[in-house]
């Protein structure tokens, strides 16, 4: 089976997936198997063992939105000619809708894996509907559509998606982390943790408003950057240290040396940083947003509180104890072992392929 592989972005967690998801498939499958289309202005980002996995790969050239949708298509065109996949699969929206306006015929099979919804961000009105009615049309060329969490799949549902499009595949990565020390940390305060871009999606000024009056208790590291040069800045506190962007590695590191991971997304579809922090037996505290609720069940595998509640966020942050801390560490790494390893998760997929081959 020959698997060509579709994204417009591998910045950030499509980029995770992926590096997750085609590495092990060209281990299973051998050379010549698996391909991956993808921004050529993006190669920096593709993850070291994803560039040595023996994944073929092919570009298209990204400078801007518009002009890179185009250059996506007839690159598109002319790598499904060459390849001859038995599975086309798209990832996000724009490789989405290229994929499937694209197809002629029944072969190949198509697959499309949104990694978040476009309608589930905050936009006005009349662009949600118009999304949601783009989407309900290119359902329909589509033989699968792969929902990486639960909550993505209620998505599918409300819009009117057919139950027999759809398949639940919820994210996974290694479960096995790199073997790397801690970065060091000595404080004797709470050291919380934030991973993410400073935008409105991540929520860090939610965060940062729940932890102002908490200097005297709390530490507080960030992990990442302003999406955009006219992003959000967090403001100059003491007990507030930004580390900028790191590596994979590094944000391993991070995550080891703290005592707390907080996600305080207004949305999210996933939140792959979550289970990231589970893996290294870290507790998570996060909004409960899309399918970081799911993640954690409501509560089950860490403690949720309302989405843009700055006020729930500190009242939670307060009221944690070591004993606590230590209880959700344990609960949310075994959560992590049972559902969302990279194994299971290509076995699931390899059970979708195999139903449509």
């Amino acid at each position: 089976m020959r698997i060509l592989h579709v994204c417009d972005s591998i910045i950030g967690g499509t980029g995770s997936y992926l590096a997750e998801l085609l590495t092990l498939q060209a281990q299973r499958r051998g050379p010549g198997k698996v391909m991956l289309l993808m921004p050529y202005e993006h190669r920096e980002h593709v993850e070291p063992r994803l560039a040595d996995s023996g994944v073929e790969f092919r570009y298209f050239s990204r400078k801007s939105r518009v002009r890179g949708m185009v250059r996506l298509a007839l690159a598109f065109l002319s790598v499904r000619r060459e390849f001859r996949p038995d599975i086309v699969h798209g990832h996000t929206f724009g490789a989405g809708v290229v994929t499937r306006v694209l197809r002629f015929g029944r072969r190949p099979a198509t697959i499309f894996c949104p990694h978040g919804w476009a309608f589930d961000i905050e936009m006005p009105a009349l662009a949600r509907n118009a999304l949601i009615a783009i989407e309900r049309l290119l359902a329909l060329r589509s033989e699968k559509i792969v929902l990486i969490s639960e909550h993505e799949e209620r998505r599918a549902r409300a819009i009117g998606i057919a139950e027999r499009r759809l398949a639940l595949v919820p994210n996974g990565i290694a479960a096995a982390p790199p073997a790397i020390p801690a970065v060091p940390w000595a404080d004797n305060r709470l050291k919380l943790l934030f991973v993410g871009r400073f935008d409105r999606q991540k929520g860090l000024d939610l965060l940062i408003e729940a932890i102002r009056p908490l200097a005297d208790r709390v530490a507080l590291r960030i992990v990442g950057a302003p999406a955009v040069s006219s992003g959000y800045h967090p403001p100059a506190l003491p007990h507030v240290d930004i580390r900028g962007w790191r590596d994979r590695d590094g944000v391993v590191a991070e995550m080891k040396a703290c005592d707390m991971l907080v996600v305080p997304s207004r949305w999210e579809g996933f939140g792959l940083v979550a289970v990231e922090a589970m893996r290294v037996g870290k507790p998570v505290l996060a909004a409960a947003a899309g399918g970081l609720n799911d993640i954690l069940d409501g509560g089950r595998y860490g403690i949720t509180v309302p989405v843009n509640d700055p006020v729930a966020l500190r009242a939670a942050i307060e009221t944690l104890s070591a004993d606590r801390l230590t209880a959700l560490a344990e609960a949310g790494h075994a959560r992590f072992h049972d559902r969302y390893t990279a194994q299971r998760m290509t076995d699931d997929l390899d059970r979708v392929y195999a139903g449509l081959a």
